[in-house]
């Protein structure tokens, strides 16, 4: 199998070093798996016959690497490439209109290339839309990496629950603002002094109001109810209120009344992101920057996934989805 990775900055570089970490794992499914082809802003480098994943991974930028730069290339140019089979995408996040992730996804999709993503930003803006392009072009849209890092959310919902129906979903899907209300909550810290940690421990995004006014849980949510439970929830639709508003006081009377204040994600009737009151001793109810996805089914009963969910724990999502691919075309050719 052919790959393409559209993006080499963090999670696109780690994919590729997953790649080369687990060769030998990733070979017993298909031995001729191969990257040919890897994008960034400025150009990409490609050979039909495949990249040197040590010399990739060791370069600073895609220009350093020995042969085959195009500089001024763009990842529409590799996503036409004869050949390809599946493309990770991995460029930064753009929750307004999805570009231009949404741009690759779709032309990928219409060839019939299989897309494996960590990109939230088309998921909020077009789901259904790719969804049906992956259908109709019978490739595989896969997305666990977009929420919550490496809990298993989605494959369990695909291959555990496949007779449930999901009936409710709660979440602690923001690490950053998890952080901030642990620090609130153990250490009597203010708001501003825990922002401000967390953004010198480089756990926030570049602009803070991401995590904190509930953008980023929000669209985590969208992304949870529509793939989950086949709803049509668009990024407006969903109630937000972020913890600018949260005192010390307001966290500290919680505490003295065993609760805490978490922003949670909530699917049922009402879509919506705030602050609620968790009970210190539910399962939702963790600390730091861990996340942690409730789910509630009719045959299932209650659910609760627990796991970090940035960083390098998404390339392991991405890569479960990379071998999900391999393991379906594996099967194919019997």
């Amino acid at each position: 199998m052919n790959i393409i990775v559209i993006g080499f900055g963090f999670i696109g570089r780690g994919v590729i070093e997953a790649f080369l970490r687990k060769a030998e794992r990733i070979r017993r499914l298909d031995e001729d798996f191969r990257v040919v082809g890897v994008s960034d802003s400025r150009g990409y480098v490609y050979d039909s016959e495949g990249l040197d994943l040590k010399r990739l991974i060791g370069v600073d930028e895609l220009s350093q690497y020995p042969s085959g730069y195009c500089r001024g290339g763009s990842a529409e140019d590799l996503i036409e490439m004869e050949g390809v089979d599946l493309m990770v995408e991995a460029t930064p996040t753009n929750v307004v209109d999805g570009e231009p992730g949404l741009t690759f996804m779709r032309r990928a999709l219409r060839r019939g290339i299989h897309v494996v993503t960590s990109n939230k930003g088309p998921l909020v803006v077009a789901f259904h839309e790719l969804k049906s392009l992956a259908e109709e072009g019978g490739c595989q849209l896969l997305f666990e990496g977009t929420v919550a890092g490496a809990i298993p959310i989605f494959s369990l919902v695909r291959e555990s629950l496949q007779g449930d129906e999901i009936l409710r979903i709660s979440g602690i899907l923001n690490g950053t603002t998890n952080y901030i209300l642990s620090r609130m909550h153990f250490e009597g810290t203010s708001f501003e002094i825990a922002l401000k940690e967390a953004q010198e421990r480089g756990i926030t995004e570049r602009d803070p109001s991401y995590d904190v006014d509930g953008i980023d849980a929000a669209c985590k949510v969208v992304i949870l109810a529509n793939a989950l439970m086949n709803r049509d929830v668009r990024f407006e639709d969903v109630e937000r209120t972020g913890i600018r508003r949260v005192t010390q006081e307001a966290v500290s009377l919680a505490k003295r009344s065993n609760f805490a204040i978490k922003l949670v994600g909530t699917i049922d009737r009402r879509i919506e992101v705030a602050p609620k009151l968790v009970p210190i001793n539910h399962p939702l109810c963790v600390h730091g920057t861990l996340n942690a996805v409730h789910i509630e089914a009719d045959l299932a009963g209650e659910i609760t996934l627990v796991g970090y969910g940035a960083g390098r724990e998404t390339v392991s999502a991405v890569l479960n989805d990379v071998l999900t691919v391999l393991k379906s075309e594996a099967k194919k050719k019997g």
